[in-house]
């Protein structure tokens, strides 16, 4: 197999002329199969490679330091794409992606937020995935307080080690990431302690790649409502995510 060799100035040109492209992973409730939200996964179209995913993408972002452009650049992807699902009547409800700490911790991280207004959406129906140490860093809690004043949503993954936020940080979902959703078993404590601490708090949980039927039934058992994954397919592009919507048969939120 080749070695992928990307540049940092190839996806910086992409991120100034808007050419990445977002696919999202279908959230769904297991009760019911209908569509709980998506989770936002950015590919880049690249001319030599062909189609780069996240793996080959997050270390030129580390590498030269774009985290700050790469995440605005998102937020303002779903942020057009939720308002346009939202006008074509297309039931997504919560649109999520990830975001690097380096852009919390700038003075000026809410302007990561600028295409809540350049776009109009609900931002009850944008969701931050939060970095690691969001529970416990006073740089990282200010910024995502600020945010959430905004009416954006947060998640976080670090609820199943056991952490709580400090001060007046409030998660609105709280996820059991891999492997510890694929390790239930062994994990059962926490995922019941995680449930119980959603239900304290008013959140929903989702349990992230879950792959087969026999894994949801048993995350389901623990308590855990949501669950995105192989299970469900990939992530598909928004013309694909509507496609599988809008099939007959298929529940839509």
């Amino acid at each position: 197999m080749a070695i992928v060799r990307l540049r940092s100035s190839d996806l910086k040109q992409a991120l100034e002329t808007g050419a990445l492209s977002v696919h999202y992973q279908p959230q769904v409730q297991i009760k019911t199969g209908k569509l709980a939200g998506v989770e936002a996964f950015v590919r880049w179209p690249h001319a030599v490679h062909g189609m780069i995913g996240p793996s080959d993408i997050i270390p030129v972002v580390e590498q030269a330091g774009l985290h700050v452009e790469f995440d605005r650049w998102v937020i303002g992807a779903i942020c057009r794409q939720a308002k346009k699902w939202k006008a074509e009547g297309v039931p997504v409800p919560i649109v999520a992606a990830n975001v690097w700490s380096e852009t919390l911790r700038r003075p000026d991280a809410l302007r990561l937020m600028d295409a809540l207004a350049q776009t109009g959406v609900d931002p009850t129906s944008i969701e931050l995935e939060c970095p690691r140490g969001s529970t416990v860093n006073p740089e990282l809690t200010k910024a995502l307080v600020a945010i959430q004043a905004l009416g954006v949503r947060l998640a976080s993954e670090e609820y199943v080690t056991g952490a709580r936020p400090r001060w007046i940080l409030n998660f609105d979902t709280l996820k059991i990431p891999y492997p510890v959703s694929r390790d239930h078993v062994v994990n059962a404590d926490a995922i019941r302690s995680v449930v119980a601490e959603a239900q304290r708090v008013g959140a929903r949980v989702v349990a992230d790649s879950v792959e087969s039927v026999e894994q949801e039934e048993a995350l389901a058992s623990l308590g855990v409502e949501i669950v995105q994954g192989y299970l469900y397919g990939p992530e598909v592009t928004p013309a694909e995510l509507r496609t599988l919507i809008k099939r007959p048969g298929a529940a839509s939120a």
